[in-house]
């Protein structure tokens, strides 16, 4: 009898402890459920985005275990990251290989990462396809829209606090400079008399190593005009 007291124990024991370590795993496990997009933007000495250099982002000891891809035309290559801290590795052939880590982060960013031509290191094995670069982490859910007399007032509903805008009247932007933005944006002169423009907001954050930018996507803002009386 004893014997059977004790195997029931020791069963009732063993069921306890796989309950609490498989509480303990789909706790960890749900911690790396939750994720945000983290990426980087490669470029060369002169500033020119590099295509199709590697980036492996990981752990230590696994550093494509959150993915591993070839950065885009704009030099660019994102990922899911969970709220930890976090390996990123880049390599391209005829450049010096990087590795550097980043602290955990609650937020989606973007960070600039130069490679310098020179003898390899760090080397990251990526896939086969370019990285997708339909990636914006500042969101914006409404335009309001206002013409005055001599502007027009574009209010933004956005979130991820970005700390500046470019308008102008092509898709691109090009050549638009960045201004402060401080929750709405006053457009005056010739774009004012614009029935179309094209807006984008982003957060740009300057550190001792570079900079860490994340935009949104280029909107376009449709002017209402009102009806002068008869």
């Amino acid at each position: 009898m004893k014997s059977i007291h004790k195997a029931s124990a020791a069963l009732k024991a063993a069921a306890m402890g796989t309950t609490v370590a498989a509480s303990m795993f789909m706790a960890g496990y749900g911690a790396l459920a939750s994720a945000e997009e983290f990426g980087v933007r490669v470029v060369d000495d002169a500033g020119s985005p590099i295509e199709g250099a590697s980036v492996c982002f990981g752990l230590p000891g696994s550093f494509s275990q959150f993915g591993a891809q070839f950065t885009d035309s704009n030099g660019q290559a994102m990922a899911d990251i969970p709220n930890v801290p976090v390996v990123v590795t880049i390599s391209k052939t005829r450049f010096s290989g990087i590795r550097l880590s980043e602290p955990a982060r609650g937020f989606k960013m973007q960070k600039q990462i130069t490679l310098a031509e020179g003898t390899p290191g760090p080397r990251c094995k990526a896939g086969s396809s370019l990285a997708d670069a339909n990636h914006s982490s500042i969101r914006v859910s409404r335009l309001d829209v206002t013409p005055e007399r001599d502007a027009t007032v574009i209010k933004p509903f956005v979130s991820g606090d970005p700390t500046e805008y470019r308008v102008g009247t092509l898709v691109d932007l090009q050549d638009i400079q960045w201004t402060a933005f401080d929750g709405s944006i006053r457009v005056t002169g010739s774009l004012a008399d614009q029935d179309e423009l094209f807006l984008q907001l982003r957060r740009y954050e300057g550190t001792d190593t570079g900079w860490i930018e994340a935009r949104s996507d280029v909107m376009t803002v449709f002017v209402p005009r009102t009806l002068s009386p008869l």
